[in-house]
């Protein structure tokens, strides 16, 4: 997930999938939110072998967050037909006890537990589209992420976004070299991004 800049503030905004949020279950029984959602920021310092819910063994803590918020379609359809609306927000409140652990605040117990206050948050741009045409690739973007298959490292792939048809009826934003796998689904895509890692969140 990725903090964004937003108005509010009462809350931070977590940018992630859709299907990191709500698992989508056909039928009378309907689908559910997450239960136990946490949000941990640079979990590829923690002193943990791999992913754990241990908050201590990071070194900015966990975030609980007060709920989530899904598009109404990724509810009522399923794959591949939710594909266009697989993302989600988690809100956090601006408050010191959604925050537990973290590492460094043993050593500095004057740093900041509002979520926004110590990890940078990013833009994001509504409107972006992508402009693509038969002589020029698409823009050039960096996607980023936590790969289940090298959990805890943090991933990245820099190339020039084009497009696939997963199905007929929607044309998915596409990273072809991008070699990232399930787990990293919720990171962001960015484009204009400088020597400090800073840019403006497109996708996810």
């Amino acid at each position: 997930g990725t903090v964004l800049q937003s108005a509010p503030s009462d809350r931070t905004i977590i940018l992630t999938a859709g299907h990191c949020a709500y698992q989508y279950r056909d039928g009378r029984i309907g689908g559910r939110f997450a239960e136990h959602a946490l949000f941990i920021p640079n979990q590829v310092d923690t002193r943990g072998d791999k992913s754990n819910e241990i908050c201590d063994d990071d070194p900015l803590g966990c975030w609980v967050p007060a709920f989530a918020v899904v598009d109404y379609e990724w509810t009522t359809q399923g794959f591949p037909h939710s594909v266009p609306w697989d993302y989600a927000y988690y809100v956090i409140r601006n408050d010191p006890s959604v925050h537990q652990g973290g590492f460094i605040h043993e050593g500095q117990p004057e740093l900041s537990k509002i979520l926004e206050e110590i990890v940078e948050p990013l833009p994001i741009d509504f409107e972006w589209t992508l402009a693509e045409n038969d002589d020029a690739p698409g823009e050039f973007t960096h996607g980023l992420g936590y790969s289940f298959n090298r959990d805890p490292a943090f991933r990245y792939c820099a190339t020039s976004m084009t497009t696939k048809f997963g199905i007929d009826t929607y044309e998915n934003l596409w990273l072809e070299s991008c070699e990232m796998t399930g787990g990293s689904s919720g990171g962001p895509w960015m484009t204009h991004v400088d020597s400090e890692g800073r840019g403006t969140v497109v996708s996810v």
